[in-house]
């Protein structure tokens, strides 16, 4: 629905004209008297409340005339209040108040028994002024209560009764605790945004403490953070919403409910709008604690941009320097404007900007690259027992690697329960195998293994991948018998 379908065309014009204050009091006047008044307030009440108003506002000050802003008068009074009493005019005035308020739709009159006129505020009036009214009162928020409303309505006989009712309440308040958040976060905004704009320590300190501190801390963000009844409900809320989803014959109950009640028409429809409002609170409920952590972050924001302002106009003190530089640059200003023959400024002095030479924009002649010289190699010398040291340790290491015995078994293992195979068996395919390869045509051959190799007479050379070798024998040993070289 457009938003002008419901409110009329010209609605807003009301705060846009010279008396935009005024008729902004006047209508917030008339929201305070229609909370006690429910079923209509006289015109001739309003009228006099009115008048008051703007003999109050005429006495501080205020240039009020609203019939040359309307282009009418009342009853051919004559335009100001030069030829009419004080009384007679503000009369008028508020005459031509409650006519504006009436031509733009902000209020309704109706005519009752015996012709007596009274003012009604319609729907859309009623609902935007008390808006209004929340947006001018600092009011102390009490976050813990959202919470704890919620878990109420979730887990309480009203759940059991009325499901679809309990799910859409529960939505409604967590939708106000989100708003409520947010609130609090863009306050913080605005307020870090006005103490910048400070132009004293004075004004920054009264800023701080009178409107920052009474406004924000004291009634919104200590209650937030000293209040248990955020993290004590949130678990159990969450919870409870994961369970609902997840019992389909609870599911079916709220939904019954909701068609029974009439806030649906299908089934289908009633389904998909109760998911949504238990995804819509588990969803806000889940991200608390990131919420929290962006309020956090935003007045620790506000105390440092404070600090900094209230520093920077510290080190900004007037002294006897300034002053002068203030002088003769207001002086400079007035330049040939002064009064007196031939211009006193122009015949005193006159002030030309200088600005410093950067000695970077000076003219550098280049200059012949100078030859390269590396840094001068020292070779440390090392101690003999150290390299024996070393060449022990690497020699150890090596044969803890690859044993005899390792080599024996790795043999026998591909020998089998033959006595003899080819080199080639043993043709690695990675390094760990080339090794244990050049072990066994050593060990082969020093009569200690077995195993041993005899050398092929035709010494035939195999290239597999990247490894080439000679393809001998491997026998194995009879038990007792001494081992010989191969030739």
């Amino acid at each position: 629905m457009n938003l002008f379908d419901v409110v009329p065309e010209r609605f807003f014009a009301l705060l846009t004209g010279l008396n935009k204050h005024l008729y902004a009091e006047a209508a917030l006047l008339i929201y305070e008297h229609s909370r006690n008044e429910r079923f209509g307030i006289r015109v001739d009440v309003m009228r006099d409340l009115f008048q008051e108003l703007v003999e109050t506002r005429m006495e501080q000050g205020w240039d009020i005339s609203l019939d040359e802003e309307e282009g009418e008068t009342e009853g051919g009074a004559v335009q100001g209040h030069g030829q009419i009493t004080l009384e007679e005019w503000s009369r008028a005035q508020a005459g031509a108040l409650i006519r504006r308020l009436a031509a733009l739709k902000w209020i309704d009159i109706e005519v009752r028994d015996q012709f007596q006129e009274y003012i009604v505020l319609p729907h859309y009036t009623n609902r935007i002024l008390a808006l209004f009214k929340d947006l001018c009162e600092q009011r102390a928020v009490e976050y813990q209560r959202f919470a704890f409303v919620t878990y109420g309505i979730l887990t309480g006989e009203e759940a059991k009764l009325r499901p679809c009712f309990a799910v859409r309440e529960a939505r409604e308040y967590t939708l106000q605790f989100e708003q409520e958040l947010i609130t609090l976060y863009q306050n913080m905004k605005h307020h870090m945004e006005q103490v910048v704009r400070q132009e004293t320590i004075q004004d920054v300190l009264d800023h701080h403490f009178d409107v920052y501190k009474s406004q924000i801390v004291d009634k919104n963000y200590h209650r937030l953070k000293t209040s248990d009844h955020v993290s004590r409900y949130r678990f159990y809320i969450l919870q409870t919403v994961q369970e609902w989803l997840l019992d389909r014959e609870r599911m079916e109950e709220t939904v019954d409910d909701g068609i029974r009640n009439d806030f649906y028409r299908t089934r289908e429809e009633a389904e998909a709008d109760i998911r949504a409002a238990l995804y819509l609170i588990e969803e806000t409920y889940d991200r608390l604690e990131e919420i929290l952590y962006q309020i956090d972050l935003r007045h620790n924001q506000y105390l440092r941009a404070s600090y900094d302002r209230a520093r920077y106009l510290s080190q900004q003190q007037p002294g006897l320097d300034r002053e002068l530089a203030r002088t003769i640059v207001g002086l400079a200003r007035w330049g040939d404007r002064w009064p007196g023959d031939g211009g006193i400024g122009s015949g005193l002095f006159r002030l030309v900007r200088v600005e410093g030479v950067a000695e970077g924009s000076l003219y550098t002649p280049r200059s012949k690259r100078r030859v390269h010289q590396p840094a001068v190699h020292v070779v440390q010398p090392v101690p003999e027992e150290v390299r024996e040291r070393i060449r022990r340790e690497s020699l150890a290491r090596l044969q803890a690697a690859v044993t005899r015995q390792k080599v024996d078994q790795y043999v026998l293992a591909r020998l089998g329960e033959r006595n003899e195979m080819e080199l080639a068996e043993l043709a690695p395919t990675g390094l760990e195998e080339f090794v244990l390869l050049a072990y066994t045509y050593l060990y082969g051959q020093d009569g200690a293994s077995s195993f041993e190799l005899k050398r092929s007479p035709t010494r035939q050379i195999l290239e597999i991948g990247p490894f080439r070798f000679q393809n001998h024998r491997i026998v194995r040993k009879v038990a007792g018998r001494g081992g010989s070289r191969g030739m």
